[in-house]
């Protein structure tokens, strides 16, 4: 049996496409065909039914689970090899969202790169759950998530930090819903925004949820009222903007609001968001597949990771505008 044959059945394994796999490792479709050809052979099975669409057979799967095995084993011994030799090269995989890279990922390459010139760094934008099943699924090296469940992924949490979330409207939204009233709300609120004392406010809704969205929606529930929706989006750049005009409350957390803070008016509160008395936080872990070992690179990298997290978080962004209108 080759190994390499062991791989193009997984790729294909993957798509349940020989011309989609084919393309995409830059084989033609009759060399793809030849190893799994080669492999059923090996082992006196077929492994795929071709018709009506390509489909693994009970053995398939079997010999699926195998070459994934085999393949993790593989990435471990290579890991293995690297700290014993002590090697400087390599390669190390991450999975992330863009903000994220963005915002976490260029003051640590800097640092890591000049450490390790020759290991190559292939960044992955993905969502926490796309991330995360990359993980699961032995793909990447390691990925940075948010609020992972460690426990019912079965995977490892090697560095973690709080990432707060907050709540973000002008002087003059709250004034034409509220009042002379807006200048207790918004000394009130400094302390911390409960959405129970903003229902009368248009807000800005990202949609579909993402892990935010879903802890922004809990609290609306727990306020007891639905939203009135000014704008829905799929990102939340739109934010300042939006706060500028007056035009809706907006939500952030501490990482995009690090990198947009400077773009708001001077009359924009900044309120760190509350449910139940207590700060909404994400929590941005870096984890890793129990089955992946980790060579010295990838725990150097997440040790500059977990130091910019130390960092990142001591800034301190709420605000509350002191102007009167």
């Amino acid at each position: 049996m080759e190994l390499e044959s062991l791989y193009y059945f997984a790729e294909t394994a993957r798509d349940l496409h020989i011309t989609r796999t084919a393309g995409r490792l830059h084989i033609s479709q009759q060399t793809l065909s030849n190893h799994i050809a080669r492999l059923e052979a090996y082992y006196g099975a077929k492994l795929f039914y071709r018709y009506p669409t390509l489909q693994l057979t009970s053995a398939g799967k079997e010999v699926l689970q195998f070459a994934q095995k085999v393949h993790q084993e593989e990435l471990n011994l290579k890991a293995v090899l690297t700290d014993t030799l002590q090697s400087d090269t390599g390669e190390i995989v991450i999975s992330a969202s863009s903000p994220r890279f963005n915002y976490y990922l260029p003051d640590v390459l800097e640092k890591f790169s000049a450490k390790y010139p020759n290991v190559t760094i292939d960044l992955i934008d993905r969502t926490s759950d796309e991330s995360e099943l990359l993980v699961q699924k032995n793909q990447v090296d390691f990925a940075v998530t948010v609020d992972t469940d460690a426990h019912r992924l079965r995977v490892n949490i090697k560095a973690s930090c709080e990432d707060p979330v907050y709540f973000c409207v002008s002087d003059k939204l709250l004034h034409k819903y509220y009042g002379e009233d807006m200048y207790d709300l918004r000394e009130k609120a400094f302390q911390g925004a409960e959405l129970g004392d903003f229902s009368r406010l248009p807000f800005l809704i990202v949609s579909p949820l993402g892990r935010m969205g879903r802890r922004i929606a809990r609290c609306f529930d727990d306020a007891g009222y639905e939203p009135k929706t000014y704008l829905k989006a799929g990102y939340t750049t739109i934010m300042a903007p939006l706060c500028n005009a007056a035009l809706a409350g907006c939500f952030t957390s501490h990482m995009n609001l690090a990198r947009w803070h400077y773009q708001m008016n001077d009359d924009v509160n900044i309120f760190p968001l509350y449910f139940r008395g207590r700060p909404v936080l994400l929590n941005i872990c870096v984890i890793y597949s129990r089955q992946r070992y980790l060579n010295h690179h990838c725990r150097d990298f997440i040790d500059l990771l977990e130091e910019q997290f130390s960092v990142i978080g001591g800034e301190k962004l709420a605000r509350v505008s002191t102007g009167r209108l």
